[in-house]
């Protein structure tokens, strides 16, 4: 009878996270709310890769990453956002006022990665998030959620595969973030 009542708690403990984790999903139409009232109305949510959560920056509170278009050209000066080009800082020239005017090499136009990083319990929803960026000129066709360790603590990073070309992460420094050709090993 005992064992019988802890397997209902723990049933009933795992719906009850399983149900409360999918009603935090966002819905494509919640997320492009969100991805309008941070960034602008100019960038659209694709359907084509999933919106990743993490706590990217080390901080404790959950942060978000998502792969948009644009319908206009992108204004790299803004007070609403960070543009930033880690790839190619890589190779020497981080410069977005310059390197934004590079041509894109997918049909239908330029992808671009925005983060938010959360703040408070809201995390990435709230209204005025500690910090938010377009990451541009990354190659991708996939995108996933990995983990490296930094000095002895677990951090999540952004993978992102160009399949059979090329893998690489993305990971926050501390001050911004940095492409790194290779997948993570944990």
């Amino acid at each position: 009878m005992k064992r019988i009542a802890v397997s209902f708690a723990v049933l009933s403990f795992c719906v009850t996270l399983y149900a409360h984790r999918v009603s935090e999903a966002p819905t494509a139409n919640d997320m492009q709310a969100i991805i309008s009232a941070q960034f602008g109305s100019e960038f659209v949510l694709s359907q084509k890769f999933p919106v990743l959560t993490g706590d990217f920056n080390g901080d404790g509170i959950e942060d978000v990453a998502v792969v948009v278009t644009s319908r206009d050209a992108l204004q790299t000066d803004t007070t609403r956002f960070r543009v930033i080009d880690p790839s190619s800082e890589y190779f020497g020239l981080g410069d977005p006022k310059i390197t934004s005017q590079f041509a894109s090499q997918y049909p239908g136009g330029s992808r671009y990665l925005l983060i938010i990083h959360g703040m408070g319990k809201e995390a990435w929803r709230v209204k005025e998030p500690k910090e938010c960026f377009v990451l541009i000129n990354l190659s991708f066709d996939r995108i996933a959620l990995g983990h490296f360790a930094k000095k002895k603590k677990v951090m999540d990073d952004i993978n992102l595969e160009e399949t059979g070309i090329l893998s690489s992460f993305l990971y926050w420094n501390g001050h911004r973030y940095m492409w790194q050709p290779g997948a993570t090993q944990m």
